[in-house]
């Protein structure tokens, strides 16, 4: 006897999300948190695409700002601004976010059991055990508990910050190119006119000391008001994402923009497509259908995730000058309204295809490393 019929482990957004799907096709969901508080503490920027409204529920309450745009700074702080007319992405309390889909998944039946460590999953015989001691049941586990310390990944940092003497145009961000974190990059994240979220992420362990550099190139008068951390796990198209019972969903299952690190769209479009593989696992009691989530999620995603590695580990290829030498020759060939007009955060594919089309890649590359980056494009 299953003590329920699924059991997601993980309150973050995902599971959260997934948990209140499927309990809104019948199903008796316990949703298990290791956390007291839900949301606590931060670990991301919290800039998430537009789209995300078609993917979730998103009240207009958990919105600090709205972003049309972005200036990507090269290392020698050659400067490109890219923008849309309209909204591009959304800055949000994630915290209160978080918490607010926790809710909406209690409101529709699931047993939230929070400030409970999952300490073993039993994946072939559908049952966890937990640091009480107690153990839980249910023929569908779903493995959302975020980055784990065998993942290969990047580690992020990021201040809030407070600024005394400076005003931000709070409809764009700035983005900071360097080699020495590179495929990652510095952010700069405006809530307001005076206050922002600063951070990078790296392969690298950089110390803080690197982060603050960073905020003092715009105003060495500011008050930090927060200082969070947490790790971006490497995007892997090959990642089995399901053992027996259990499915791995966001950060777990590596689900994430290899070029941004965002993870929120794209977990909240899998948690639809597992709910309805749950569904019919359930239904057919045959938890050998859940490798059809698997397939599902890697035919909708796979090719956008390859052409986004084929980036990163392009930028991974140049040296500062060679970044600096990038940023130039884009503005040299006003390419500016090419990248406004096909670049999007969550699919670059269209604009990567733009640019091959029309030849632009190879004079945007210094010529002593294009051999190495033709390969990557083949």
């Amino acid at each position: 006897m299953w003590d329920y019929d699924v059991l997601v482990l993980g309150a973050g957004p995902i599971g959260s999300t997934l948990a209140r799907l499927v309990a809104d096709k019948g199903f008796k969901v316990a949703l298990v948190e290791k956390k007291k508080i839900i949301g606590l503490p931060l670990q991301c920027a919290g800039l998430v695409s537009r789209r995300v409204k078609n993917a979730n529920i998103l009240p207009d309450e958990f919105i600090i700002n709205r972003i049309k745009g972005a200036i990507i700074h090269s290392p020698s702080d050659h400067t490109l601004k890219v923008s849309k007319e309209d909204v591009e992405a959304y800055v949000i309390d994630r915290v209160s976010y978080d918490q607010y889909l926790a809710e909406k998944a209690v409101s529709k039946g699931v047993k939230l059991l929070k400030d409970k460590k999952v300490t073993k999953i039993y994946h072939n015989h559908g049952k966890i055990t937990l640091n009480s001691g107690d153990s839980l049941s249910a023929p569908i586990i779903v493995d959302a508990m975020g980055f784990k310390p065998d993942q290969i990944g990047f580690l992020a940092r990021q201040y809030l910050i407070e600024f005394n003497d400076t005003r931000m145009d709070p409809e764009f961000l700035d983005l900071k190119l360097n080699a020495d974190i590179s495929p990652g990059f510095l952010w700069r994240i405006p809530l307001s006119e005076k206050t922002a979220r600063i951070g990078f992420f790296s392969e690298s362990r950089k110390p803080w000391s690197f982060l603050l550099k960073f905020i003092k190139s715009f105003s060495p008068n500011f008050r930090i008001l927060g200082k969070y951390q947490g790790n971006i796990p490497l995007a892997d198209p090959d990642k089995k994402l399901y053992k027996g019972r259990c499915i791995l969903i966001g950060d777990a299952a590596s689900q994430v923009k290899p070029t941004t690190g965002g993870g929120l769209l794209m977990g909240f479009k899998a948690a639809k497509i597992a709910a309805d593989t749950i569904e019919e696992a359930l239904n057919r009691e045959d938890p050998s259908l859940l490798k059809k989530y698997h397939q599902r999620y890697h035919e909708t995603y796979n090719n956008e995730i390859k052409n986004q590695l084929r980036v990163q580990k392009t930028f991974k290829l140049l040296d500062n000058h060679g970044l600096d030498y990038l940023i130039l020759k884009i503005k040299e060939k006003k390419l500016e309204d090419i990248i406004s007009e096909y670049g999007d955060m969550d699919n670059q594919t269209p604009l990567i295809q733009e640019f091959l089309k029309r030849g632009l890649i190879s004079s945007m590359i210094p010529s002593l490393i294009w051999r190495k980056v033709t390969r990557l494009w083949k």
